[in-house]
């Protein structure tokens, strides 16, 4: 009995990798057929080492369902047996993926989760460090950094409060992970009703007090004024800046006429209206 159920296993076995081996093997021979075919699945690469794990950020103003789409597509086309308009294709996407970004960075200021962990550094530095001179803003007027006391506090009462502050938004989270971006007022219209979300929400506001006060050790530490703007943080993954520049030739049809990308290419050109006031 024991030997029978062993032939069994081993003959799955043979059977699941001659099965690999020879999608593999077809593969190959499919883009030594096509010209520009293993090129064209290489730069599709490319873009897809530069999106992992994005459909898995945690973080509402990851937006990761809409990331899910764009992760899918690039997909489809690394797999893809034409090369057919791939420099056209791969450009649509970049653009697509670039307008995501944009998006994400702009709902990022309500996302006090976020905010919780990217300022945890910041403020382990701050309170490591002495503390900075103080600084000059407007008109020459002295602006003294906060107390250690005080930005560790600020930090405790925005960890412990980020979730529930992200919870009560939730309504506004939901109609920005499908408002369509190239439509400026819908995107204008969604990010107004979140905001609205967050003045209303005595948590937030708490969370965002205790983020100003983040701000300004922060300022302080990098000797900032008290009204001048944040560096911004680069994300987990860099995006790619450009489309691959060679050209695969053309191959027989059968590629989709579209590119589904999921994501709208057009980026949102203004976020002031949109950024909480501190």
């Amino acid at each position: 009995m024991v030997n029978h159920a062993a032939r069994v296993v081993l003959a799955t076995t043979l059977v699941l990798g001659l099965g690999s081996a020879g999608c593999s093997e077809e593969k190959k021979a499919t883009a030594a057929k096509t010209p520009g075919l293993s090129e064209c699945r290489k730069q599709w690469g490319d873009v897809a080492d530069a999106i992992v794990g994005l459909d898995e950020d945690k973080h509402p103003s990851a937006l990761a369902s809409r990331w899910t789409s764009v992760v899918a597509t690039v997909d489809y086309y690394e797999n893809t047996d034409t090369a057919t308009d791939c420099q056209q294709k791969i450009a649509a996407q970049l653009d697509a993926i670039t307008a995501l970004r944009q998006f994400s960075t702009r709902l990022q200021p309500y996302d006090m989760e976020f905010q919780a962990d990217e300022r945890a550094a910041d403020v382990g530095r701050y309170l490591a460090d002495p503390l900075p001179a103080p600084t000059k803003g407007k008109g020459g007027k002295k602006s003294r950094p906060p107390k250690k006391a005080a930005v560790a506090a600020a930090l405790k009462t925005l960890e412990d409060n980020a979730a529930a502050a992200n919870a009560e938004l939730a309504p506004g989270w939901g109609q920005l992970a499908s408002v369509e971006l190239t439509d400026e007022a819908a995107v204008k219209a969604a990010l107004q009703d979140l905001e609205f979300l967050a003045k209303d929400s005595p948590t937030w506001v708490r969370c965002n007090a205790a983020l100003a006060v983040i701000e300004k050790a922060v300022r302080a530490q990098l000797g900032l004024g008290p009204n001048d703007p944040l560096p911004v943080a680069p994300t987990a993954t860099s995006s790619p800046t450009s489309t691959p520049s060679s050209t695969p030739g053309g191959t027989p049809s059968g590629t989709p006429a579209t590119t589904p990308t999921g994501t709208p290419s057009g980026t949102p050109t203004s976020s002031a209206s949109v950024t909480p006031t501190r």
